[in-house]
């Protein structure tokens, strides 16, 4: 069954209207990979401030919610809707390694159904060091099958990874 998608485009519609890059990361992005059926929540992550994308999503119902539990160092977050699936809007993603902050850049593959889609590369990483090693797996699977974006995988080496997620990265060269 396909999960409903009208909040996600309210939210993104809305966000490209502003000009505010975004993607869509999480089991979203696994769905739109066709690496599983299921989508909890629409993980659209953004660097553009808090206020800029409050301003967006005016017309919509947002709450913020308490984000910044370690291990996690995202700067806000906010809720869309509260119909399932939700939408969460991630500010600066990024999570704490025992060597520092790791910032989880927001960068698009592509489109899927006319959202951008987030990084495989970024969310492998992502999943890794949330300890989601069934995600990150998948993900790692499919990286190897259709290739790596080494750019990306250049990017996320400079960050202070956890040394398992940087031999995972490096097993994709």
């Amino acid at each position: 069954m396909e999960p409903a998608i009208r909040h996600l485009h309210a939210v993104t519609e809305a966000l490209q209207q502003e000009g505010i890059p975004y993607s869509l990361g999480g089991s979203g992005l696994l769905h739109a990979l066709g690496l599983t059926d299921t989508v909890h929540d629409w993980d659209v992550m953004t660097e553009a401030p808090k206020e800029q994308v409050l301003k967006a999503l005016l017309h919509l119902d947002v709450q913020e919610k308490p984000c910044g539990d370690y291990p996690f160092g995202t700067e806000y977050k906010l809720l869309v809707h509260s119909d399932h699936p939700q939408v969460e809007i991630l500010g600066h993603f990024s999570i704490y390694t025992e060597k520092g902050r790791c910032k989880l850049p927001n960068i698009s593959s592509g489109l899927w159904n006319g959202v951008q889609v987030g990084s495989p590369e970024v969310w492998c990483v992502a999943y890794a060091l949330m300890n989601r090693r069934d995600k990150s797996d998948l993900l790692l699977s499919f990286l190897r099958e259709k290739g790596a974006n080494q750019q990306i995988l250049q990017m996320l080496k400079n960050e202070p990874l956890a040394d398992e997620s940087a031999a995972s990265l490096l097993s994709l060269e």
